[in-house]
């Protein structure tokens, strides 16, 4: 067990020094998951990854998410509110409209197109498949599996080489070394984060290491503590523990036509893309952000992933995980109901 794990784990920092020195984009996240694919699919080997150092590393990330949430930020946020909810309401239109299309040439039924599509995070639309009727888990994490992995391989391509014209490591723009005096601080942060975690989870809420860390950090951050930077080998190890285990959840081989969904799956969420680029220049357009930080924004992608975006483009990282975070909470509380409901009255109408 422990030797897979030390195996993986090297494997995976080869993966990021490769991608680093092709200077793909998100070496550390991307560069791990590929070569976990690689080696659990194509060559057959057990992974062994625990969640626990996965949501290590989201505690880390989300941390480094949160702490650009200053009170100026925070006002800026309450100001666009009504951007959020209109860019958040077009990019799930715009989901669901593809996915009902993707369904209809795969013919994997309405409920599982409509899930499968939904911009939120890929665990969380797997559970909530499993208690919905008419969905499938393998489907619906083979969707969003596809939407996950095409959105961060292509988003930031676009974001760094075709809109930006240039790219930086993520997190280079946190260069300030941490003091020792430091650490206390940074200690408190953590004992904070994870004693909302505990709460969090005892509450059952759901994806707590995903939206905790980013709010209580924000939270704190709002309320006047500094938060302290943090050294960029630990953000790279973050994005390892991470990439990892996201290669590890892709398992193709329980379905059949796993090749034509994946295939017609991965055309709409291009298109998707491909539409966001124009929505997010007319937002540009409108509204006082940047062409790069709008698309970034709009991106159906991870908050964690669409953050490093961010900082390798110079985005405005704020305004992007407060999209990002404000796109997932609504999906929860909005954007599933409506959608189960939609498939509950068409079933019913079909019935």
């Amino acid at each position: 067990m422990y030797k897979q794990l030390l195996s993986i784990f090297l494997l995976a920092i080869t993966g990021g020094l490769l991608f680093n020195l092709l200077h793909l984009p998100l070496p550390w996240t991307l560069g791990p998951l590929v070569i976990t694919i690689v080696w659990k699919s194509a060559l057959k080997k057990t992974v062994y990854w625990p969640k626990k150092l996965r949501n290590m590393g989201m505690v880390v990330l989300g941390y480094m998410m949160g702490s650009p949430f200053t009170p100026a930020v925070g006002h800026q946020v309450l100001q666009q509110l009504p951007h959020m909810l209109l860019m958040t309401t077009t990019l799930i239109v715009l989901c669901l409209a593809t996915g009902y299309v993707s369904g209809r040439y795969t013919d994997v039924g309405l409920a599982n197109s409509l899930i499968g599509s939904l911009p939120g995070g890929l665990s969380q639309m797997s559970v909530i498949c499993e208690e919905t009727k008419g969905t499938d888990v393998s489907v619906v994490t083979l969707m969003q599996t596809v939407r996950v992995i095409t959105v961060i391989f292509v988003v930031p391509v676009l974001a760094l080489h075709g809109i930006t014209g240039q790219m930086t490591t993520a997190g280079a723009r946190l260069v300030t070394p941490m003091g020792s005096d430091e650490l206390p601080v940074l200690f408190f942060f953590l004992l904070t984060i994870l004693g909302l975690i505990k709460l969090a989870k005892w509450i059952r809420l759901a994806n707590v290491y995903v939206l905790v860390p980013v709010l209580g950090t924000a939270l704190l951050v709002l309320a006047g503590i500094h938060a302290p930077v943090l050294p960029s080998p630990v953000i790279a190890l973050a994005q390892i523990f991470v990439g990892i285990r996201m290669g590890s959840d892709v398992d193709f081989n329980s379905l059949t036509n796993w090749k034509t969904i994946a295939v017609v799956n991965l055309l709409t969420v291009l298109t998707v893309i491909g539409l966001l680029l124009g929505i997010s220049y007319a937002f540009s357009l409108i509204y006082p952000m940047s062409f790069v930080t709008a698309f970034i924004s709009m991106a159906p992608g991870g908050m964690s992933e669409m953050g490093l975006t961010a900082l390798a483009a110079n985005a405005d990282l704020a305004t992007v995980v407060a999209y990002q975070l404000f796109r997932l909470l609504f999906i929860l509380l909005a954007g599933v109901p409506v959608t189960k409901w939609l498939i509950l009255k068409t079933q019913l109408m079909r019935g």
